[in-house]
């Protein structure tokens, strides 16, 4: 998880406001502004004339400091592909989630010691609900093309009503491929386990009360070859505190869809919560997954249509599930 502060100021807006990144005759000198600061910071962080092979990932991270905007990166899985999904959370100089922002983003390819070229440009959406609360009560996702793996960074450009733009740069790295099943690849056909009863539920699932989502097996939900929608998480035991509201989504997804698609719960620990060893199911290794929770949405064919990492929300995921079920 990557995390930035800004000193930097950028002249406030107009009385009509900036246009944004994506979309004004201004993108051409915003783009510029933010590149001049991305690679002036490549530069400094250089030792000499060239940064170290151990910078990835750091060139342009700065550590958090109190009474500035703070960026934070959560994304465990970035890798080359198009149209992958990019999360930010905000954190404002009274150290309270930044929920009101407009976020331009500009994505900058690490090409040498002090060199930089923009890739893209987007817009981040807030995905917002009160159960978020591990994650500031929600994120900002944009969407964009990582066409090559390594050093990356992003410029952003956060205005709040009535404050002047505020600048932040943080670094990334993209892998090659992706440690989950990528978009377009086929679902691993896991067996997981099942049962009918939330007393039988709860002898291997973490949540109080059990739930209903493992009445089927994955490799049994892909065989119908009907669309799935398959959550990693263990609420009762979860890290990153977005597993019992993840499972919530899932839920409310069901009540919209549940009869055009198949929906499976699978918990992260085996017997249902960590042991000394904190053992996991095979299926998270088998479904190559870093953190948790994760959601994943099959196509009918068995094929990835689109993935999520922490804390979606229904509603950037309903739209995406519509598309795969023909009706969006």
């Amino acid at each position: 998880m990557k995390t930035a502060t800004s000193p930097v100021r950028a002249p406030a807006h107009d009385s009509h406001g900036s246009e944004r990144l994506a979309g004004s005759a201004e993108r051409g000198t915003k783009t510029v502004a933010l590149l001049g600061v991305f690679a002036a910071l490549v530069v400094g962080c250089a030792p000499g004339v060239s940064a170290p092979a151990t910078a990835t990932g750091r060139l342009l991270s700065q550590p958090g400091e109190t009474g500035k905007l703070t960026a934070v990166l959560p994304s465990s899985d970035l890798a080359v592909g198009a149209n992958q999904r990019f999360l930010l959370a905000l954190i404002g100089p009274d150290n309270r989630p930044v929920t009101d922002a407009t976020v331009e983003l500009a994505f900058f390819k690490v090409t040498g010691p002090s060199q930089a070229q923009l890739r893209s440009q987007a817009v981040g959406t807030f995905y917002g609900s009160p159960a978020l609360s591990a994650v500031g009560r929600g994120v900002y996702v944009a969407r964009t093309d990582f066409n090559e793996a390594g050093d990356w960074g992003v410029a952003l450009g956060v205005t709040r009503p009535g404050e002047e733009s505020t600048e932040l740069r943080v670094s990334f790295s993209v892998k090659e491929r992706s440690a989950t099943p990528a978009v377009g690849q086929p679902a691993p056909l896991s067996r997981t386990l099942t049962a009918t009863t939330t007393a039988d539920v709860e002898r291997f699932c973490s949540a109080r009360p059990g739930d209903d989502f493992h009445q089927l097996s994955i490799d049994q939900a892909l065989a119908q070859r009907r669309p799935l929608v398959a959550l990693f998480a263990t609420p009762g035991f979860c890290t990153s505190r977005v597993c019992g509201p993840s499972l919530d989504v899932l839920t409310e997804l069901h009540q919209e869809y549940g009869d055009r698609a198949n929906f499976v719960h699978v918990e992260i620990y085996k017997d249902g919560r960590p042991n000394e060893k904190q053992e996991m199911v095979s299926t998270v290794q088998e479904w190559g997954l870093p953190s948790e929770p994760w959601l994943f949405i099959v196509d009918g064919n068995g094929r990835v249509a689109e993935k999520f990492e922490g804390g979606a929300t229904v509603e950037e995921v309903s739209p995406m599930l519509a598309r795969v079920l023909g009706s969006g």
